[in-house]
C-alpha cells in the first residue's frame, strides 16, 4: 500500500468514526443572541435544588395519610422508579443537546416540531401551575412567625393566611420582587438561590441534629396500626405528594445552554441534588414522627410547630423563616426555568417571536418572564390543594412524554454524540420507563374534576397544534401556487 492509499484509508476511518459520533445539529438559530454560560457547579446545585425540592417544606401532608411505616417506605421506594430515571434521562439529553429548552428541544429531535410544541406547552402549563403554589406558601410561613405573640389573632399577623386579600396582596409583592431578580440575570438567580438554600437548610440541620438522638424507630413504625394497616392509608394523597416532592429534575434541561462544562456539571449536579433532597426529606420526617405520633395532626407548616418541641420557640421561628426562604427560592428558580421554555419555543418559531426578546444588557427573556408572572398572579386565586392535584396530573404526563422521547432517541439515533450516557445497555430501557407506570397511577387516583381539567387542557393544546399545522400547510400551498404563477409569467414574457 502506497502513501496515498494510507492517507485515503485514514481519511475513510476518520469519516467512519465521525459517523459513529454524530453531533446533533443545533435546533436554535446560530445568529441570535443567547444568554451567556454563567452557571457553574455550585450555581447549578443551588438552582437545581429549588427546581426539585426547596427543602422538606410542604411535604408534611404525607405524614397525615396513615401508617408512618408506609409513608417512609413510599419515600424510600418511589425515588428509584421516578426521580432516578428522570434525573438520568435529563443528564444525558441535556449534555447531548446542550441548549436552553429542555424537553421541548428533546421532543423536536425525536418527533419533530409539532410534537415539540405539544410537550413544550404541557411542560409550561404544569410548571406554571406549580409556580403558583409558592407565593401562597410564603404567606403561610410568614403567618407562623406571629404564633405565640400578641399578634397571633391579628388579621395581618397570625391569621394572615386566612385572609384572602391579604394573601393575594403579599403574594403579588413577592411575585414582583422575584420577577425583577429574574430579569437581572441568570448569575444573580444562582447567587440568590445559594443564599436561600443556606437559609432554609440551617434550621433543618439544627432540627435534625437536636432531634435524631431521641428517635425510637420501633415506636414510629407501629403508629396507626403499623404495617398491618395497608387499607387505612390514603394512597392517592400519599403518592401524589411524594411524587410532587421528588419532581423537577427535567427542569435542569431548561438551563442547558447556560451551564459551564455541562459534561461534568450536569451528572454531578443532578446526583448531588437527588441525594441531598431525599436525605433531608427522610430525616426530617423521622424526627417529626417521633415528636408527633398522631397522623391527623399533620398539616402544611407542621415542621414549624414540631421544631418548637424539639428546640424551643427560637427554632420554630427559624423554621418559619426557612419556609419563607424555601418558597421564594422555589419561585425564583422555577420562574427562570419556565421562562427559558417559552424563550426556546419562540426562538424555534413555535411561539410568537416576542417571547424570545432579551434585555440588551442582561440577556434575559424579559417578555416571557413578564407573561409567566402575570399568569401566576391569576392562578394564586385558586385553592391550594386543587392546584397541587392539577399540577401533578399534568406534570406526570410530561414525564411520560420524556421517557418516550428518550427511548425513541436511544433506539433511532444511537449515533448521536452523548458526552454522558445514562445507561450502558438497551436492556435497562424498561427501568428508565417506570415513570410511565407512576403517571398512569397518578391519573387513575386523581379526583374526577382534575381528570376533566387535564383532558380539557390537553384538547386545547391539540387544537392549537392542529390549527398551526393546517395554517402552515395553507401558507405553503399558497406560496407554491404563487411560485408557479410567477414561473408561468416568466415563460409567457420569454415567448
Amino acid at each position: 500500500m502506497n502513501q496515498g492509499d494510507i492517507s485515503n484509508s485514514n481519511s475513510n476511518n476518520s469519516n467512519s468514526n465521525d459517523d459513529i459520533n454524530i453531533q446533533p445539529q443545533p435546533l436554535l438559530k446560530s445568529n441570535v443572541t443567547r444568554p451567556p454560560r454563567s452557571i457553574g457547579f455550585l450555581g447549578l446545585i443551588s438552582i437545581g435544588y429549588f427546581l426539585v425540592s426547596g427543602g422538606p417544606y410542604g411535604i408534611e401532608l404525607v405524614a397525615s395519610t396513615g401508617s408512618y411505616v408506609y409513608v417512609l417506605l413510599t419515600f424510600i421506594f418511589l425515588p428509584f422508579i421516578w426521580c432516578v430515571p428522570t434525573a438520568l434521562i435529563t443528564a444525558e439529553l441535556s449534555c447531548m443537546v446542550n441548549e436552553d429548552g429542555g424537553c421541548s428541544l428533546w421532543a423536536q429531535k425525536a418527533f419533530g416540531e409539532h410534537f415539540s410544541l405539544v410537550v413544550g406547552l404541557f411542560s409550561w402549563f404544569a410548571c406554571t401551575v406549580d409556580l403558583s403554589l409558592y407565593p401562597v406558601l410564603f404567606v403561610y410561613y410568614l403567618s407562623k412567625l406571629f404564633i405565640g405573640t400578641e399578634y397571633e389573632n391579628c388579621k395581618w399577623g397570625g391569621q394572615l393566611s386566612d385572609c384572602y386579600w391579604c394573601t393575594f396582596l403579599i403574594s403579588m409583592g413577592v411575585i414582583i420582587i422575584l420577577f425583577l431578580i429574574n430579569i437581572w440575570g441568570t448569575e444573580k438567580v444562582g447567587i440568590f438561590g445559594t443564599v436561600f438554600s443556606i437559609i432554609l437548610l440551617v434550621p433543618f440541620i439544627i432540627y435534625i441534629g437536636m432531634g435524631i438522638g431521641k428517635v425510637k424507630m420501633g415506636q414510629i413504625l407501629s403508629v396507626d396500626g403499623g404495617i398491618k394497616n395497608f387499607t387505612g392509608v390514603k394512597w392517592g394523597t400519599l403518592i401524589t405528594t411524594v411524587v410532587w416532592s421528588i419532581s423537577g429534575y427535567d427542569q435542569f434541561g431548561q438551563l442547558a445552554g447556560e451551564v459551564k462544562n455541562a459534561k461534568r456539571n450536569y451528572p454531578m449536579g443532578v446526583i448531588t441534588v437527588m441525594v441531598l433532597s431525599i436525605c433531608f426529606y427522610l430525616l426530617s420526617l423521622i424526627v417529626g414522627m417521633q415528636f408527633e405520633r398522631n397522623p391527623n395532626e399533620w398539616y402544611t407548616g407542621e415542621f414549624s410547630d414540631i421544631a418548637i418541641s424539639v428546640g424551643g420557640k427560637w427554632l420554630g421561628i427559624l423554621m418559619s423563616i426557612g419556609g419563607m426562604a424555601s418558597s421564594v427560592g422555589l419561585f425564583l428558580c422555577n420562574l427562570k426555568a419556565i421562562s427559558n421554555n417559552l424563550y426556546s419555543l419562540s426562538l424555534r418559531g413555535l411561539l410568537p417571536s416576542f417571547f424570545s426578546k432579551l434585555l440588551p444588557k442582561r440577556k434575559t427573556p424579559y417578555i416571557a418572564t413578564i407573561f409567566n408572572s402575570f399568569i401566576v398572579s391569576l392562578l394564586i386565586l385558586f385553592p391550594y390543594e386543587s392546584i397541587l392535584n392539577l399540577d401533578m396530573a399534568t406534570y406526570s404526563i410530561v414525564i411520560a412524554f420524556e421517557c418516550i422521547i428518550y427511548i425513541r432517541l436511544y433506539i433511532n439515533n444511537p449515533d448521536y454524540k452523548r458526552p454522558y450516557k445514562a445507561i450502558p445497555t438497551k436492556w435497562l430501557l424498561p427501568y428508565l420507563s417506570t415513570p410511565i407506570i407512576i403517571t398512569i397511577v397518578i391519573f387513575v387516583l386523581a379526583p374526577k374534576n382534575i381528570k376533566w381539567n387535564v383532558t380539557v387542557f390537553a384538547a386545547a393544546i391539540i387544537l392549537v397544534v392542529l390549527t398551526r399545522y393546517f395554517f402552515l400547510k395553507y401558507k405553503l400551498k399558497k406560496k407554491e401556487k404563487k411560485d408557479n404563477n410567477n414561473k408561468d409569467l416568466i415563460v409567457i414574457s420569454y415567448y
